[in-house]
């Protein structure tokens, strides 16, 4: 929880920056860059996002991914010992 907060204290260390037209320091505090994509490529992006296909995405915008992606096996499986089985959720009429 640490991290998020100290993201969310930089964002708005950055806005303050930007509101005084101090846009190069805002982007560095704020640790954002920016993205040369056309709107298309971002629309695009965006709906290969919504789509659970988050390295396609940054691909179309010229991103490298900054974090690792997520192993694709539920957490609850790893923490189980079961990360590398195979499991197939089903419904039966009672």
């Amino acid at each position: 929880m640490l991290g998020l907060r100290q993201r969310l204290e930089d964002a708005f260390a950055g806005a303050a920056f930007a509101e005084a037209g101090e846009r190069d320091e805002a982007m560095t505090m704020a640790g954002v860059r920016q993205c040369d994509a056309s709107a298309s490529d971002i629309f695009a992006a965006v709906a290969f996002a919504e789509a659970d296909c988050p390295e396609t995405a940054l691909e179309m915008l010229g991103c490298a991914p900054r974090r690792p992606a997520p192993s694709p096996v539920c957490g609850f499986l790893e923490s189980v010992g079961l990360g590398g089985v195979h499991v197939t959720y089903g419904l039966a009429e009672a």
